[in-house]
């Protein structure tokens, strides 16, 4: 994958104490990194996939395609009213027929749809950290561990803009071949021994 976007962008790294564990970068290209996430990735090789990742969403400009999406999403959602409302054509029940609406406009198309772009995010971010020459192997280790942090206060991954950590582990686990591939291919220095992988299952 050839992302000739990413040199046309003026980007800007700035770095803000506060002890949350995240990321984000906006369409101009200003990435901010809190150095909670600094402290809690356990080398470099994460710390640049997490900015990969967040670099990954001004490259493929999801902000302006969710700006376009959200309009396809109110037309989705006055169908819906419509289709509710005439089978329930009340209009003591115009409200409930307008919530029930909105609620199956967000947890069947617009969740659904940003999970999507976070995981194109993931991979983008693994490819644009394979091209730097960074060692992949253990990205989704990042992820295993988000997973143990969050848990108490983690929700169902249909209730979430996000899929879930143990599942975006598992999809750069899978694409983990095509990135090493790709970064043989951008003529990187050789990787040492395979680091410890530790393998966990969702239980």
């Amino acid at each position: 994958m050839h992302l000739p976007e990413v040199k046309d962008i003026k980007w800007k790294l700035t770095v803000i104490q506060s002890d949350i564990v995240n990321a984000c970068a906006f369409p101009n290209g200003d990435v901010f990194v809190f150095t909670g996430l600094m402290d809690f990735v356990k080398n470099d090789d994460e710390l640049a996939f997490i900015i990969a990742h967040e670099m990954s969403h001004t490259i493929l400009q999801h902000g302006a395609e969710q700006m376009s999406h959200s309009r396809i999403f109110d037309i989705i959602s006055i169908a819906l009213s419509l289709i509710i409302w005439s089978m329930v054509p009340y209009d003591t029940g115009s409200i409930f027929t307008e919530k029930i609406a909105e609620n199956m406009q967000e947890y069947f198309f617009s969740l659904p749809y940003e999970r999507v772009l976070e995981k194109e995010a993931d991979i983008v971010g693994m490819i644009l950290s394979a091209k730097a020459c960074f060692d992949v192997r253990n990205n989704s280790q990042f992820w295993h561990r988000m997973n143990d942090l969050s848990k108490e206060n983690e929700i169902p991954e249909f209730l979430s803009t996000h899929p879930s950590n143990i599942n975006r582990a598992k999809d750069l686990e899978d694409f983990l071949p095509q990135a090493l591939k790709i970064r043989d291919e951008c003529n990187c220095y050789k990787l040492p021994e395979k680091k410890f992988i530790k393998v966990l299952n969702d239980q």
